[in-house]
């Protein structure tokens, strides 16, 4: 997906020279979606000197309505106004989400939406920026009641208790996770889920402990 209401298809992309091999362009009506026009070269190379692709060997066409259409114009090379996305815009380099930061990846998946690609893993993942570190507030007041019931059992007792509580919301946040994978649910319920069934589970104890 191009930027509007466009759409780029190639068979082949040199990545290091640049070149677009066997290239169709569409574009289409941004309320009807019907196709205005079309180009296609057997390749395309983008000219930094210009900032567009510059077609070679090829042909377009306008169309008037669904059925209708301009005669097609045939070209050895020619430059179109409009067609500025630039090489890098085709070349998404697929970053780890851990290593960016929330900024980073809102525009991170605004770009690949644009773009046409699946963002849904990624979109949890955002929310999860969220989420997991609000889990530290949440283990504090699931502490407070624990430490009232293990206190005096000894240091042991109460980091086993920690650890059995950070594993249980590790194997409990990779659930929601996928299931947020897979579409099952909103990306914001999938990374929240965990905060809220722990979160509730701390009030109920702090609810449940004898004044």
């Amino acid at each position: 997906m191009g930027s509007g209401s466009r759409i780029y298809y190639y068979k082949y992309f040199d990545t290091a020279a640049k070149v677009m091999a066997g290239v169709n362009v569409f574009e289409l009506d941004p309320n009807s979606f019907q196709l205005t026009r079309q180009i296609l070269a057997e390749r395309a190379y983008w000219s930094p000197s210009v900032k567009t692709w510059i077609f070679e060997n090829g042909w377009s066409s306008d169309f008037q309505s669904a059925n209708e259409r301009s005669p097609r114009h045939d070209f050895q090379a020619a430059t179109f106004p409009g067609l500025s996305e630039p090489p890098d815009y085709f070349l998404k380099e697929a970053v780890a989400d851990k290593q960016m930061n929330f900024r980073q990846l809102d525009r991170y998946i605004g770009d690949l939406q644009q773009s046409g690609f699946d963002t849904v893993r990624l979109r949890v993942q955002f929310y999860r920026k969220f989420s997991v570190p609000l889990f530290a507030l949440i283990m504090a007041l699931i502490a407070v009641p624990f430490g009232f019931l293990v206190g005096s059992r000894g240091a042991m007792t109460g980091i086993g208790v920690s650890i059995a509580i950070a594993v249980a919301y590790w194997g409990i946040g990779t659930l929601f996770e996928k299931i947020g994978e897979v579409n099952q649910l909103p990306p914001a319920m999938a990374a929240w889920a965990p905060d809220v069934v722990f979160g509730l589970a701390g009030v109920y104890l702090l609810l449940r402990m004898r004044s």
